[in-house]
Formats: C-alpha cells, structure tokens, sequence
C-alpha cells in the first residue's frame, strides 16, 4: 500500500510500505489536514517518535472487516493516570496516539473507533477531530455572553461557531478580510482590533497572540489558549490583571472520547457546515506541496484522498 513517510524535516516522501499492524484495519476515504501537520513536516513534533514516521490525525474511512463507515480517532487515554481517574481524559499522561492518516490503510485499536453518522461525508467525518478539540475548548469557557475569538483559522471558525450556536454575542479578530467574512458567514462579528471582552479564545499559537487575549480579557473574565506554542516556549503576562483583576487563564487541549461524538453529531447535523471550511482535495503524492503553501486568504482545510 502507498503511504506517506516523513524521514526528516521537510523531507515527505510517499512510498510502497507493509500494510500496517494493529487491531482493525481502516481503509483510508478522506484525511485532513491542519496547522499541527505543516508543523510536523517543518521541524517534526513530540509525538511523532523517530523518523521514518507516519502522520496524518484526521481521518475517515472504512473498517475492512465489518464494511462499517468510521472515524479514527487519534489517540487513546489510558484510563489509570492521575488525569484519567479525575475525568480529564484530554490532558491523559499516556496515551497511545494513532497516527498515519496520510495512507491508503491505518491501523487503529477499537476504542479509537467511532461510526460516522448517515448522511455525513467522509471528509466531513475527519473534521469532527478539530471540531472536538473546540468542544473541549468550549467546556473550558464559561457561560458569559459577551466572547471573542483571536485568529480566524479553522481552529478559530469553528469556535466562533460553537459560540453562536450556543446563543453568545462572538466577535472574531483576524487581519485577513476573507476570514472576517467567513466569520460573519457563521453568524460572527468580525473586525481586525480585539477589543475588551468577559471571554477571550486564543486561536492563533503564538506568543503575541496569547499575551494579546489575556490582555484583551476584562475584569474577572476568561482566557482560553487553544493555540499551541512550540515546546520550550516562554509568555511574559503583566502580573497586575492577573492578581488584581482576577483574570482567570486557562489552556484547552486535545478532547475526550465523548466529544468526538459531539463534534460528529454536530458536523452531521449541519450545525457546523464542514463544507464551508473545505478546501482543496489532493492526493498522497500533492500532499507535500500543498502543505508548503500558504495559508494567507480564506481559511480552508486540505482534503487528502489516498485513492487519487
């Protein structure tokens, strides 16, 4: 079968390899792609182990022994750390990632299986991956009214999103105009100044960017930090609104078995359009290319299908 290998930083390659080996084999329909796997063919990531390594986190396919439509869920928590025990599955100490999404075939063990709702596209199915992880981010607000979201990307649309399904006046900050528009497409107010609100989502990953949500959170508000920073990374925040203010700063990561199917039912529904967050649709050996491009201009998530 054909899969796509990185063997070093920029260095993605797609080749004949063994089928792989685990638990139930997924025929791979559709896989996207997101900011974290331009990261990972730049310069790699923690989970990604040694090279020569398989990636790709957001899939959807077909279980080769059952015929059943799935979602492969990227990763599974173990269950007996301290974080697992306390119902914090998102920050598990443990887990068995599942990557290789940007294959003709994954391996996958049950318990990152999900089934696909009827009516929902595979490509829409591989979305519910980033979709969930703004479930989660949504479960670490709170319920003020008033809430905005820094970064039009995917990561950033979807939150807002979630925001006016949930009846929030949501105000989207972006310097790209095609993104203040997407945002407003979704119900979102949009401008390119943030402002001062009781809830602020950082979507952007970058320093500037979660020095400026926090600084842009009122009195007794929240911050939320989707965005991830490289390792190592430090953030200087003013201690003042902190202490004084009682600024509340919280980071959100990953999600939770339960809010994959959230974020599935919700994506078959249609309360989140994942068709107007698409992009174009390649093949394993466009991937690479189409992953060094920009991403200026509309936010959109690159459709993979191995097939082509």
């Amino acid at each position: 079968m054909r899969a796509a290998i990185l063997y070093g930083p920029d260095d993605l390659r797609v080749e004949e390899v063994q089928e792989p080996v685990g638990d139930v084999l997924v025929e791979v329909w559709a896989a996207t792609a997101c900011g974290t796997d331009r990261k990972m063919l730049r310069h790699g990531h923690p989970i990604l182990g040694d090279y020569p390594a398989r990636f790709g986190h957001e899939t959807a396919g077909v279980r080769t022994d059952t015929g059943e439509r799935v979602f492969v869920g990227d990763s599974v928590a173990c269950g007996a750390c301290a974080p697992c025990s306390a119902g914090r599955a998102a920050i598990c100490r443990a887990p068995t990632w599942v990557l290789g999404g940007f294959a003709e075939r994954i391996a996958a063990p049950p318990a990152a299986l999900h089934a696909i709702p009827d009516g929902l596209d595979f490509a829409g199915a591989a979305m519910a991956e980033p979709l969930a992880a703004c479930v989660h981010a949504m479960a670490r607000g709170t319920d003020a009214a008033d809430a905005a979201v820094l970064g039009g990307g995917t990561i950033g649309l979807m939150l807002a999103r979630l925001l006016v399904l949930d009846g929030r006046d949501v105000l989207v900050c972006d310097h790209h105009p095609e993104r203040r528009a997407q945002a407003q497409s979704l119900g979102a107010r949009a401008a390119d100044a943030l402002g001062q609100h009781d809830l602020v989502f950082e979507a952007v990953g970058r320093v500037p960017a979660w020095e400026q949500a926090v600084a842009a959170t009122r009195p007794g508000g929240t911050a939320v930090l989707v965005g991830g920073c490289p390792a190592g990374t430090t953030v200087e925040l003013e201690t003042g609104p902190l202490h004084y203010d009682e600024v509340d700063v919280r980071g959100a990561f990953h999600h939770t078995r339960a809010e994959v199917d959230r974020a599935l039912a919700l994506l078959a529904a249609g309360d989140v359009d994942w068709r107007a967050l698409a992009g174009p649709v390649v093949g394993l050996e466009e991937l690479a290319g189409a992953l060094r491009e920009s991403t200026g201009g509309e936010a959109r998530k690159l459709v993979v299908d191995p097939t082509r």
